[in-house]
């Protein structure tokens, strides 16, 4: 048992070196690695600075691809309303829209806000035919939407629709653009979410520097930088929205898009029949 003990001591120690000495050559093997690499990634943003330092007229280009416009149809009916037809078989869909040559830039100064609730309840308010639920239950079930939108510059009409319900859905976007009712509870709905959202306008910096911005730029009375407040939503009326839709809502002062999955000489028929005798520049 004596002559045993040393060999054993001898050969714990010989195994512990020897696993030391395997510990130190894999950290000398990571630490080469990581210099290497961090060597050539320098070397490569070298090169890169280097390249980017050329002057700009030393930079080439390639020739910009020739514009390939769709094939699409243009035409004009006797009401004066203009009409492109872009068809695209590849999906089942069908998509419009309709730009009116309107804006809140035309609406007076003393009711700034009617132009948006204008383009509010012309959809939410219902049509002579279909209430606001009817309406909404009907393009819920088929999966469609019909939305309008009054901007600074341009009135916008827009639907979307599976092919199979074209005729439906177009008669309804017909509809509202044609025989809105904007039924009175619609339009105290949208003054009260403008008055909600005058109180909740500064909780954003952003929001509050582009306002001032524009007021900057074209001065505090132009129509492309003014306000809604309470005082002029409270001086709108129904009267009003109903004035302002008539006057800038008609066959002659609308273009309509049409792009999806149609047949063009079916779908011009389709259009001239819902909107064929829309009267152009009429009056209330």
């Amino acid at each position: 048992m004596r002559n045993k003990e040393p060999i054993v001591q001898r050969f714990s120690l010989a195994n512990w070196l020897s696993r030391r000495n395997r510990r130190s050559r894999k950290r000398y093997l990571w630490t080469g690695l990581l210099v290497v690499t961090l060597l050539l990634s320098v070397q490569f943003q070298t090169r890169a600075s280097d390249r980017m330092r050329h002057y700009y007229t030393e930079l080439e280009f390639p020739p910009l691809p020739e514009i390939q416009l769709p094939e699409y149809s243009r035409f004009e009916l006797k009401n004066g309303m203009k009409v492109f037809l872009m068809p695209d078989r590849e999906l089942p869909l069908i998509r419009g829209t309709a730009i009116f040559a309107t804006g809140d830039r035309l609406e007076p100064a003393d009711k700034v806000g009617l132009a948006s609730i204008v383009g509010e309840v012309m959809r939410t308010g219902g049509t002579r035919t279909h209430s606001p639920g009817e309406l909404n239950e009907l393009l819920e079930q088929r999966a469609a939407a019909i939305e309008t939108s009054i901007r600074t510059t341009a009135g916008v009409a827009m639907f979307n629709a599976l092919s199979e319900d074209t005729d439906l859905v177009l008669g309804l976007f017909a509809e509202v653009l044609r025989e809105p009712v904007f039924d009175e509870r619609q339009f105290q709905l949208a003054k009260t979410q403008l008055r909600e959202e005058i109180a909740r306008r500064n909780d954003d910096p952003s929001d509050i520097a582009s306002r001032e911005f524009q007021k900057l730029v074209y001065g505090p009375a132009s129509p492309y930088a003014r306000t809604i407040e309470y005082a002029t939503i409270d001086n709108i009326t129904r009267e009003d929205v109903v004035s302002f839709w008539a006057k800038y809502f008609h066959s002659k002062n609308m273009i309509l898009g049409i792009v999806g999955d149609f047949d063009p000489q079916a779908m011009r028929q389709l259009i001239v029949q819902k909107f064929g005798d829309w009267p152009a520049n009429r009056r209330l």
